[in-house]
């Protein structure tokens, strides 16, 4: 499961960028920067550690869908 959770997230990231890259306007600042906050997220040690990436198994004992973000 780890290593899928893992492509599933470096391929989020990857849409992220490419939609990055049609935001050209003034007005797409404010959200380039936060995709740029969440791709650099996404490809983060910390995060990938809590897929479970280094095979060490997930930190959390529940998936990362079920959690809520402020």
């Amino acid at each position: 499961h780890s290593v899928r959770k893992t492509k599933d997230a470096q391929r989020a990231a990857e849409i992220l960028v490419r939609y990055q890259g049609t935001l050209q306007s003034r007005d797409g600042q404010p959200l380039q920067g936060s995709i740029e906050k969440v791709v650099r997220i996404f490809r983060s040690e910390l995060f990938q550690a809590l897929l479970g990436k280094d095979g060490g198994g997930p930190l959390i004992s529940h998936p990362l869908s079920e959690l809520t973000w402020p």
